[in-house]
């Protein structure tokens, strides 16, 4: 229950009560769970300044609250549920356990600083709590896995960190499957292969990752060609770690980048004049742009329920600008 909630604005001096039924929370927790537009460091650092208090008294994060429990706050935290955003979060499956989101490419799922960047977050946060009550307890979604900002594709996030933990623990012990689909400058000689190489920073850029033959982190992923298209080629691609950009570097690694990588790639963008140049397709002007992100999607994840245990397993469609592109490679160069 909170006292003088201000529906997501900074407001005076306010109170929280513990209801039975989250009797038994530790305080960080409880906290948490009604001041969900406050982030976890900051509410972490009030609580040991003695600035959020149990029952007027200044205790740890982790002491544990009763029902009647009365937490005082101080003037200026954000109460209330989450404001709406404007950005729709398109879910695969959603339960009272997790759901698994369909991201849009373009997003990061953990912004490197406010603004823009931050906007998916916003609106998960808006969207996992569009039917709270409005004194709360709110949801604070877990995402216990990262997609790369130009990556489109499934992403589970937990509604609980019970969820977030036993999701958590499954990435930690590779029992996770993903899948993913690319499209690559080039085509593979074989059908299939697999990249051994070990994955660590590059000297002198805090961007770039490297694959190397000694050193770095172990990094192995499993390459499928799905389809030669002509210059590019179609690739289904299966993570067996979770290294940073891991996928992009042993794709570079193999003399087959991305299409498109402003990082590990030959260019910034494809263009109309990309396509006619190499394949003499007219299907656009020379100066439109056909695509101008990486072209990596995470199409599938397997694993188990984080509550249950039983196997689940989610798709996520193609996004457009991907199928739009195949289709013009394919009509350049139709099957068989």
């Amino acid at each position: 229950m909170t006292r003088d909630a201000d529906n997501g604005r900074a407001g005076p001096a306010a109170a929280l009560e513990v209801a039975p039924e989250q009797a038994g929370t530790r305080l960080l927790e409880f906290v948490s769970l009604h001041l969900v537009c406050e982030s976890k460091a900051r509410l972490r650092r009030l609580i040991a300044a003695g600035d959020i208090r149990l029952n007027d008294a200044a205790v740890s994060t982790i002491r544990t609250v009763w029902s009647g429990d009365v937490i005082s706050l101080p003037p200026g935290l954000r109460t209330g549920p989450p404001p709406a955003a404007e950005l729709p979060i398109r879910a695969l499956y959603e339960d009272a356990d997790y759901a698994c989101i369909d991201k849009p490419a373009g997003w990061p799922v953990v912004p490197a600083r406010a603004g823009r960047d931050a906007d998916f977050s916003r609106a998960l946060l808006a969207w996992m709590n569009r039917d709270a009550p409005p004194a709360g307890p709110y949801v604070r979604p877990h995402v216990v896995h990262r997609l790369d900002r130009d990556t489109s594709g499934v992403l589970l996030v937990a509604r609980s960190a019970p969820a977030g933990r036993a999701l958590g623990r499954q990435f930690v012990a590779r029992t996770v499957c993903k899948t993913y689909l690319a499209i690559v400058d080039g085509a593979p000689c074989r059908d299939r292969c697999t990249v051994d190489a070990a994955i660590a920073r590059e000297p002198g850029d805090h961007l770039r990752m490297t694959a190397r033959a000694g050193g770095g982190r172990p990094a192995l992923t499993e390459v499928l060609v799905r389809e030669r298209l002509g210059p590019f080629s179609l690739l289904e691609l299966q993570p067996h770690s979770g290294r940073q950009h891991q996928l992009r570097v042993h794709l570079a690694a193999m003399g087959h980048p991305l299409a498109v990588d402003r990082l590990y790639g030959r260019r910034t963008q494809l263009t109309g004049r990309d396509l006619s140049t190499h394949q003499g397709i007219r299907a656009a002007p020379d100066s439109a742009v056909l695509l101008d992100r990486c072209p990596l999607h995470a199409l599938r994840i397997a694993c188990r329920h984080p509550r249950t245990g039983a196997p689940v397993e989610h798709t996520a469609p193609l996004p457009e600008d991907m199928r739009r592109l195949l289709a013009l490679l394919r009509a350049a160069h139709p099957p068989g």
